[in-house]
């Protein structure tokens, strides 16, 4: 069998290949300090405060709640006067999604079910846009304030050098959006219809045909002016709606902070809040976001290079995850019969 007829055969199995590759990379490197502490895992697990638990399930409901109240608040703008329950639903529905086709499952499901209850695809579209702009706006504000807060003992160990190297980053990548987002993102189409010109050739290679209609970057970047102009006339509506994003926001890393407390580690919640945005946002550049396992090791990953101790990093992050990933299945699917009807 040739190398092309393979990768055309076993190229939906890859993403699962590299997710294994990096849970098993993961597992390498936590396993040599995991074996100096292993010996407190049955006292770690008879002392745990189940009481905490309780507070898991009440901060993740938070989170949904801030989510489906965030879809709510947009699709009102977009024109559709939807219930809350029907949002919320919707928002646990997204697990699902995640489950079955990593990375962009959300989106597909969402679209599946708002489409079922008759909301149109340009809002629907508005939704997704602005729904990423808003919760990645307060991931941002979050991670900016823990800078302030980080511990001094932990900014001895970054070298004022790559402070500078980080700043001069920032810097560099906020002029290069203000440059690509000029002339309603003319530059940034040209960028996008650029890398698309390289995918579809590699496509044609292996696969004969192109990866990307060559007509999306332009349908993308007018969705996404759409939807900020939409935005932009119905100013009234954005402190309610970056209030939910907040509180979606907090009901999540909150979850994962009485995570650490059921094990009897309080984290510094600057820190907490640094690792977990990083944590988060590690696997969405590796395409792998939402991909059962790959969350797990990445946040255990962070808080280990944090200082946190092995063992607890280990399994808070895992009843996070529990917690926030793979509890709201059963009720994802219990939501998603109740609206396929």
């Amino acid at each position: 069998m040739s190398l092309k007829i393979f990768i055309q055969k076993y190229r939906r199995y890859f993403k699962y290949f590299l997710g294994f590759i990096l849970i098993a990379t993961a597992f390498f490197i936590i396993y040599p300090k995991f074996k100096v502490s292993y010996h407190d895992i049955p006292l770690l697990l008879k002392e745990a405060n189940k009481t905490f638990l309780l507070f898991l399930i009440i901060f993740q409901g938070i989170c949904y709640f801030g989510d489906g109240w965030l879809s709510k608040i947009l699709l009102k703008i977009a024109g559709f006067n939807l219930k809350l329950k029907d949002t919320l639903k919707v928002a646990v529905l997204d697990v699902i999604g995640g489950q079955f086709i990593p990375l962009i499952g959300g989106s597909v499901i969402t679209y599946f079910f708002y489409r079922k209850l008759k909301v149109s695809s340009g809002a629907i579209l508005f939704l997704i846009t602005s729904w990423t702009i808003f919760t990645c706006f307060s991931y941002f504000l979050f991670f900016l304030l823990s800078l302030f807060f980080l511990p001094k003992s932990f900014l001895h160990f970054i070298p004022q050098k790559s402070i500078l190297m980080v700043l001069i980053l920032v810097i560099f990548l906020f002029i290069l959006a203000c440059f690509l987002f000029k002339a309603r993102g003319k530059f940034f189409l040209s960028l996008l219809n650029f890398f698309v010109r390289i995918i579809n050739k590699a496509g044609k290679f292996f696969n004969k045909k192109e990866i990307i209609n060559p007509e999306k970057p332009k349908i993308f970047v007018s969705d996404f002016y759409t939807s900020f102009d939409l935005l932009l006339t119905n100013k009234t509506k954005i402190p309610q709606a970056l209030l939910a994003a907040i509180l979606f926001y907090v009901g999540d890393v909150s979850t994962l902070y009485f995570s650490f407390l059921v094990f009897g580690f309080r984290p510094n919640l600057a820190l907490l809040v640094f690792g977990f945005t990083i944590g988060t946002v590690l696997p969405i550049f590796t395409l792998l976001a939402e991909t059962p396992g790959v969350m797990e090791a990445s946040l255990t990953l962070i808080f280990i290079g944090l200082g946190f101790p092995v063992h607890i990093a280990l399994f808070s992050s895992l009843l996070f995850r529990l917690f926030s990933f793979w509890l709201p299945l059963p009720i994802g699917i219990f939501s998603y019969f109740k609206l396929k009807k």
